[in-house]
């Protein structure tokens, strides 16, 4: 059971998914799920997902290839909702009483940390966040960062996704966004931050900033960065200054940090509105764009359209808009499926 227990707590939401469905689902297990879901949205989102596919099979009646599976799904279906009720109906009491065990497996805050505070965004969802001094963030989807205002520095912890920072001038507390590897640190300013696994990207709308690694002691003012509208390669190893119009890109795999001056600045900032700017870029960077936006994924699975030049202002609040608008400037075809949107080639010649 505490095997279980631990991948429930710390696993993704297949693990509770594979509970739910066995014939040994715990109380304990069970309350642990409850307990995960209500305090973590993106696993809870997860979660909902998974559950939502197997309602999906009911609209494959006539696929030869899940005959077998529609047959038995009515057994399989009320299965599984009679363990979401046990689930969703555990008593408060229960979770007390597993409490000892669950904070032994989980990676939770200590006792000096309550005052932190942390944030999330669904896909396809923001959040505007007022801090205490006055700063502003826009969170943005599928996001998760933490507050830490208890120090002589005010330190944003970005655990990932993207979020707007509307910093107040505060001169003797810098506004510190923490990264892991790098942090941007800035007084009296606006600017954009996103972190993926393997690439993070800082785009400065208003003022300045330093980004670059942590350092000891007091910031010393780093050396600014100059070029003749290309990209840099600049040095990983010392803290650089980036104004207003310069976006900075550090390439976790290859330790590579660059920064460039764009014509404009909408493709990284336009997402607060809902509009986002694609500029002469290729159709699969910006179906990977959009599928940050939408819980069902969209796919290329046609090489020869996925270099296609795309110009063009889409909204991510309407997925299926985006889509049928490029399906109109394109030689695409856009097909939904229960699952998933599969892009192939129209068969015409590109316009």
């Amino acid at each position: 059971m505490l095997k279980n227990l631990q991948e429930i707590t710390n696993g993704g939401a297949e693990h509770a998914l594979h509970r739910l469905w066995s014939d040994q689902l715990t109380e304990p297990e069970a309350a642990a799920i409850q307990a995960r879901a209500a305090g973590d949205p993106k696993y809870r989102d997860d979660l909902d997902g998974l559950l939502a596919v197997f309602d999906s099979i009911e609209g494959l009646e006539g696929d030869r290839a899940v005959e077998d599976v529609i047959r038995d799904y009515p057994r399989l279906r009320d299965k599984r909702r009679s363990k979401v009720r046990v689930t969703l109906g555990m008593a408060a009491a229960l979770l007390v009483a597993v409490s000892a065990t669950l904070t032994h497996f989980s990676i939770s805050r200590g006792p000096d940390d309550g005052h932190l505070q942390e944030y999330f965004t669904r896909v396809g969802e923001q959040q505007t966040i007022e801090l205490d001094d006055g700063s502003v963030v826009t969170l943005n989807t599928a996001g998760q960062l933490v507050v830490d205002y208890s120090g002589p520095m005010r330190r944003i912890v970005l655990k990932r996704g993207e979020a707007y920072f509307e910093v107040a001038e505060v001169p003797d507390r810098p506004f510190t966004v923490d990264l892991g590897l790098r942090s941007v640190t800035a007084v009296g300013t606006e600017f954009v931050v996103r972190k993926d696994p393997r690439h993070y990207q800082v785009a400065v709308i208003e003022g300045v900033v330093a980004i670059g690694e942590f350092a000891d002691g007091a910031y010393a003012p780093p050396p600014r960065a100059s070029v003749d509208g290309e990209a840099v390669i600049l040095p990983t190893s010392a803290q650089h200054r980036l104004e207003a119009g310069w976006v900075a890109e550090f390439d976790v795999e290859r330790n590579e940090l660059k920064a460039f001056r764009p014509q404009s600045l909408d493709h990284y900032a336009g997402w607060r509105s809902g509009m986002i700017t694609f500029t002469r870029e290729p159709l699969s960077q910006v179906i990977q764009e959009l599928n940050r936006y939408t819980r069902k994924q969209v796919l290329i699975e046609d090489e020869a359209v996925m270099d296609l030049s795309v110009y063009v202002i889409v909204n991510v609040r309407e997925i299926d808009a985006a889509l049928d608008g490029l399906e109109g400037l394109l030689p695409i075809k856009v097909t939904r499926h229960y699952d998933r949107i599969v892009i192939t080639g129209s068969g015409e010649d590109e316009p």
